[in-house]
């Protein structure tokens, strides 16, 4: 009886050691930003109220396809944060905010499409975006953008640079149109 509770013992006891000894593989996860760098707005009075992003994609997920009307998310990389909040948080540093009952203007911002679309072995940053201004609580104008721009490189980082440099060019052109606008 002692040599098989010495035996059963010894065992556990390799057991446990051999277990503690095999190396666990952990997939490192990449996190990436939306945080466009645009030119700073002059316009001096200006609210921007809080991004909405289809919910489809506001997620830390990242989503591609490769199919119409299939879409997947990567894996091993993801949104360091909601897309409406580092939208939001870029917007805000671009035109300065103001708080809303100090501001002439407000901004509604609306992020309808922001994936990335892998077509033919090229890659895709895809973003439709649509801008609301106000003036007094009415509507005065609306702009929509829709960007297609070709990644330098067909993998996840590579869509993030394009989505990245998508940003900047409809937040550098509405820039120039709210400029327009705010000196008539």
């Amino acid at each position: 009886m002692k040599n098989s509770i010495k035996v059963f013992m010894s065992i556990c006891i390799i057991a446990l050691l051999t277990a503690c000894s095999f190396k666990q593989n952990i997939l490192e996860i990449n996190q990436y930003a939306i945080n466009f760098k645009s030119n700073k707005s002059t316009i001096n009075s200006i609210f921007i109220e809080d991004v909405i992003v289809n919910k489809s994609f506001d997620k830390n997920s990242i989503f591609y396809t490769t199919k119409e009307y299939l879409f997947e998310e990567y894996a091993l990389n993801k949104w360091i944060n909601k897309p409406s909040y580092m939208i939001y948080n870029s917007l805000v540093d671009v035109f300065d905010s103001k708080v809303e009952n100090e501001a002439k203007y407000k901004l509604k911002t609306n992020v309808i499409n922001l994936y990335n679309s892998i077509e033919e072995n090229k890659s895709y940053a895809v973003l439709k975006i649509k801008f609301d201004l106000e003036l007094n609580k009415q509507t005065i104008k609306t702009y929509t953008y829709e960007k297609k721009i070709l990644s330098k490189t067909n993998d996840p980082y590579g869509f993030v640079i394009a989505i990245n440099q998508a940003f900047e060019e409809v937040v550098n052109d509405l820039n120039l149109k709210l400029l327009q606008i705010n000196s008539l």
